[in-house]
């Protein structure tokens, strides 16, 4: 147990040393754009005593540490906040959770405080997820390098210096799970998954999966149930109220109700993508797919097929299925962000299966190539973080230093979803590779690795 700790420990120094850096270098090269600005303004109001009216913070915005480069249009600040049935002023759209985290590190000194503050719960969420592998008897080495290879890679990697709630979020859910699984106190569950509910409207299917799992398993008496669903009680309760004062509607995240049944041209469609392009493009789309951004991610194919030998690990796959289906028919992209934004909450479940996958052979082996290529997307998303920020149908814009330095264009093995002919045929290939991967690691040949935890 000791030297487990130790090394989860390790992982999150190294992995917090190099966000902090790369975060610093982020603040000093690119603006903060995006959603990045309205939480910024949502935890500046409140510093200065404004309740959650964003209005004069916005007409103060040219000077703060958080301006974006290009100014937000009157038309477009007010398309981006949702408005209030019992008072004037302009409220932030998303939940406020998020935003009254950073307040403090936002007053003590800047946007920059803000970027060490959510490195510190990125590189904690992957070291979780190195101890809930290792909790699951994954063997140390393999722990450890799953580790280290999602935390060096996006979306970890890019989130890390970001001012998202899709930033902090990992860390919420590696505490739920590391409390499902035995790697922390089962109390904490509860307290995960309402932190989840706190952060993000579209993080509820995960939070309930979490519970859901965790009461399946383990039947709780009334007592643990108690313990288990009364922080998202509170949660829920807490929401309601702070909106019925500030929105005039009794209900957890009453921003988005306003913003889509108050805002004149607020048509739920533009956030939607129902076609079903979502499943396949969260992972394989050119622009904003995880593979594309971590190639090694294809191992975490393998790591389901591993995962589905071992019963412990098995039933856990129902967690990110029940997230992945909801989000592939928003509009999976994110918006304006670096890639994989809607994947990156489940970083500690990465880390778990790609460890489940190094336990194979054949994994192993790909994982040297795939490695090298991730290294290269990373380090270019930490030389030059303006590069992150994609559009769809268009190609990445990281291709550009590709070129430079090798005169080629990995990226073009991606299909590129809405735009060129070779999506179809594309799209065709990586499905059939990906589902052989899975199914040629799932097959029992060999021995699966054990799911009793060895000794520490």
């Amino acid at each position: 147990m000791v030297r487990k700790a130790a090394t989860s420990r390790g992982i999150f120094v190294v992995l917090l040393v190099v966000y902090v850096a790369i975060g610093i270098w982020t603040t000093r090269k690119v603006s903060a754009t995006g959603d990045e600005p309205l939480y910024f303004l949502a935890a500046d109001a409140l510093l200065h005593g404004e309740g959650l009216d964003l209005t004069t913070r916005w007409e103060s915005l040219r000077g703060a540490s958080y301006a974006p480069t290009d100014p937000i249009s009157q038309d477009e600040f007010v398309r981006s906040t949702a408005p209030s049935r019992v008072r004037g002023g302009n409220y932030p759209l998303h939940d406020i959770a998020f935003s009254l985290l950073i307040a403090l590190p936002l007053a003590a000194g800047g946007r920059a405080a803000v970027v060490i503050f959510i490195a510190a719960a990125m590189a904690a969420a992957v070291a979780l997820g190195h101890r809930c592998a290792r909790t699951l008897g994954l063997p140390p080495a393999n722990a450890a390098a799953a580790a280290l290879a999602v935390g060096f890679a996006a979306p970890a990697l890019t989130y890390s210096g970001q001012a998202f709630a899709d930033s902090v979020a990992p860390l919420a859910f590696a505490v739920a799970l590391g409390a499902l699984v035995g790697a922390l106190p089962r109390g904490l569950l509860g307290a995960g998954a309402a932190a989840l509910v706190l952060l993000h409207l579209r993080f509820w299917p995960l939070a309930l999966a979490l519970l859901a799992l965790d009461f399946v398993r383990t039947r709780p008496s009334r007592r643990e149930l108690v313990l288990l669903l009364g922080p998202l009680a509170a949660a829920v309760a807490g929401l309601a109220l702070l909106d019925l004062v500030v929105y005039g509607v009794p209900l957890p995240h009453a921003g988005y109700l306003l913003f889509f049944s108050d805002r004149p041209g607020a048509r739920l469609g533009t956030y939607t993508q129902p076609a079903g392009e979502g499943i396949l493009g969260l992972f394989i789309d050119r622009s904003f797919g995880l593979l594309s951004a971590a190639p090694i991610a294809a191992l975490l194919f393998a790591g389901v097929g591993r995962g589905l030998r071992d019963t412990r690990v098995r039933a856990l796959l129902a967690l990110p299925l029940a997230y992945i289906l909801l989000v592939s028919v928003l509009d999976w992209t994110g918006g304006f962000n670096p890639q994989a934004r809607y994947l990156a909450v489940l970083t500690p479940l990465l880390t778990v299966l790609l460890a489940g996958a190094l336990a194979w052979g054949p994994a192993r082996l790909l994982a040297g190539p795939l490695g090298v290529w991730t290294l290269g997307q990373s380090s270019i998303y930490a030389a030059a973080p303006w590069l992150r920020y994609d559009f769809y149908a268009t190609a990445p814009l990281a291709d550009s230093a590709w070129s430079r330095v090798t005169a080629m264009t990995p990226s073009l093995v991606f299909p590129l979803f809405g735009s060129d002919g070779a999506t179809r045929p594309l799209a065709l290939s990586w499905c059939v590779a990906l589902a052989l991967l899975l199914v040629a690691a799932a097959a029992p040949r060999g021995p699966a690795h054990s799911a009793v935890t060895p000794a520490s």
